[in-house]
């Protein structure tokens, strides 16, 4: 496995690993910028619980162009598991980055299981939250509806951090992992991308992100993917494919010293309206409330949401089922452990 650029001693997102080529881009960022940077690693650190989140990810569309096998989404897809919210409405998106404005929250992500790129008001959900006073807008995307005249639109719009999935040099490599799209297609509205960026837009973040599983043949495609990117894109990342057990019953050995960071950080607002605390709830299965019938300072703030926060804290995440079942834990542990 390619070593692990993430610092022993900054004990935050275990499973985020990155090579950067450059970072031209932190110049065009203000101090409010890296002091919520600073705060994203302290909070979680030190089990501080803001007044309200740091940052938000808002799930603006569940639905998705491809079929990657890796995603929760396929998975729900072929068993006909959930059914599919399609889009949260002009409205409810300008309440939400209103709600979140007046209390603080510093950025927000807009994507969770769905490709944002497929949402009709894509551009003006950057803009408006860049009007408001948003310092930190990103997306994911597998970049295959990043055209040239949508990367315009979002990068007009005021985009700050581009995540695009990109996990093969190897054509047949990556059409196994990314379902329903080439590999040459996604160079090429990549590359244009990086090129508008390089020219007019400096000051946003391009990072390709890649799905890593053991064995070589993995090892080989990332170095390969250093070689083809450095100098274009800004950073290359990956994080470590955890598959949870078909069973769903599947738990980790309880980890000591072990407490989720994301629990201090973020929210996770739904298409469906459920709200998470976690990356990888998929299914629901710690909903905190809904985003379309609460307010967001107050499930922020809910018993339950307050209840998880404190077991992290304290050490006894292992009473919480979903975290009991969560690879992050052991993460840890190999990662500082060792």
């Amino acid at each position: 496995m390619p070593e692990h650029i993430v610092k022993k001693e900054e004990k935050v997102n275990y499973n985020a690993n990155e090579i950067v080529f450059s970072k031209k881009w932190e110049s065009y960022r203000g101090e409010d910028y890296f002091d919520y940077r600073r705060r994203w690693s302290e909070y979680p650190q030190k089990h501080i619980t803001s007044d309200f989140p740091l940052h938000l990810d808002i799930e603006t569309t569940d639905l998705c162009n491809l079929k990657c096998p890796m995603c929760s989404r396929t998975i729900f897809d072929q068993s006909k598991m959930v059914q599919k919210h399609r889009y949260i409405t002009k409205d409810e998106y300008i309440d939400i980055i209103d709600q979140a404005i007046e209390h603080g929250v510093k950025s927000i992500k807009l994507q969770y299981l769905g490709e944002p790129l497929m949402h009709k008001d894509i551009a003006f959900q950057v803009e408006y939250a860049k009007k408001k006073g948003v310092i930190d807008v990103m997306i994911n995307t597998n970049a295959v509806l990043l055209t040239e005249e949508m990367s315009k639109k979002i990068l007009d719009a005021g985009i700050d951090k581009v995540f695009v999935s990109f996990d093969a040099v190897n054509p047949k490599l990556y059409e196994q992992q990314r379902v329903g799209t080439t590999i040459g297609k996604v160079i090429d509205n990549v590359y244009g991308f990086i090129k508008l960026r390089d020219q007019f837009y400096p000051q946003t973040h391009i990072r390709l992100s890649m799905v890593m599983y053991e064995g070589e043949v993995w090892k080989q495609q990332f170095e390969a993917m250093k070689i083809m990117w450095d100098g274009l894109v800004d950073s290359l990342g990956y994080g470590i494919f955890n598959e949870r057990h078909p069973d769903k019953k599947h738990e980790y050995e309880k980890v000591d010293g072990f407490s989720c960071e994301q629990l201090f950080q973020r929210m996770f607002l739904k298409c469906n309206g459920n709200v998470t605390v976690c990356c990888v709830d998929a299914e629901d299965e710690y909903v905190i409330g809904n985003w379309r019938e609460e307010k967001l300072y107050d499930l922020w703030h809910k018993e339950k949401y307050n209840k998880i926060r404190e077991l992290h804290k304290n050490g006894n995440y292992d009473q919480i089922a979903i975290c009991r079942k969560c690879f992050l834990p052991d993460l840890y542990k190999k990662t500082y452990k060792n």
